[in-house]
């Protein structure tokens, strides 16, 4: 017991300090700020599923949905427009609009985990899409969808709470995504790696032309790779074609 509380502080010190390295790094042009992990989460979390206690895990994911409804985009162009297109292909509980069968018991998830950074590229024109795995994407960072979800909630993968999901799924990362799964708090996609708790799907890439009227997405969906075309009508974004890539 003393040896793994060791190594779970140990852990909790490597990943604020990474965490603080990298917002030091992506940051350098703001006022500085420091960045300190709250461990209490992490502890809540753990202490939820030991336990047994989803009083304890509702409250940890009030929480972690209390500082999400805090976050705003930016009110620049280019985020508005990868906002919109974000939100038209964004749909991680109606698998209808990608062509797949419906899947009604998704509908009982009571939270999203959504990424707060989205890859994209802008370019002369789209005649080469499938050489998306192979370019350099620009990035922006705190970035904050808000995409329809239904009845569920919005989470963006946040300090603290990010920190504390690496840390809870370390160790019997299996066993801990079935308990979250199986009192319907979120959907955890199937992976070999059981700390991806972001729920899918997976935004790998955006791809807009320069004349802003047309884009390809790449995107992760469950196990399968899947590319969308859209088109934008006066700032109405609209998913044109979908295609599916690979199966993992």
């Amino acid at each position: 017991m003393k040896k793994t509380a060791i190594i779970i502080l140990t852990l909790i010190t490597l990943i604020s300090c990474r965490e603080n390295k990298n917002k030091a790094i992506n940051n350098h042009n703001r006022v500085d700020k420091k960045v300190v992990f709250d461990s209490s989460y992490y502890f809540q979390l753990n202490k939820a599923y030991t336990e047994n206690d989803t009083f304890l895990l509702s409250k940890f994911f009030k929480n972690w949905n209390k500082l999400s409804e805090q976050k705003n985009n930016n009110n620049k162009q280019l985020t508005a427009t990868i906002e919109r297109i974000f939100n038209e292909i964004y749909h991680p509980f109606e698998l209808e609009k990608y062509g797949w069968l419906p899947r009604k018991h998704y509908l009982k998830y009571k939270y999203a985990i959504l990424p707060n950074e989205i890859k994209y590229k802008i370019v002369d024109n789209l005649q080469n899409p499938d050489k998306m795995h192979s370019m350099s994407f620009d990035t922006i960072k705190d970035f904050y969808p808000n995409p329809d979800i239904g009845n569920a909630k919005r989470l963006y993968d946040i300090e603290p709470f990010s920190t504390s999901m690496k840390l809870f799924l370390n160790e019997n990362g299996f066993q801990k995504t079935f308990y979250l799964d199986t009192n319907n708090f979120i959907n955890i996609p199937m992976s070999y790696d059981w700390k991806d708790y972001r729920t899918t799907p997976e935004i790998l890439g955006i791809l807009i032309n320069k004349k802003m009227d047309s884009a390809i997405v790449n995107l992760r969906l469950i196990s399968t790779g899947v590319r969308i075309n859209l088109k934008n009508e006066n700032d109405d974004w609209k998913m044109q074609k979908v295609k599916e890539l690979w199966i993992e």
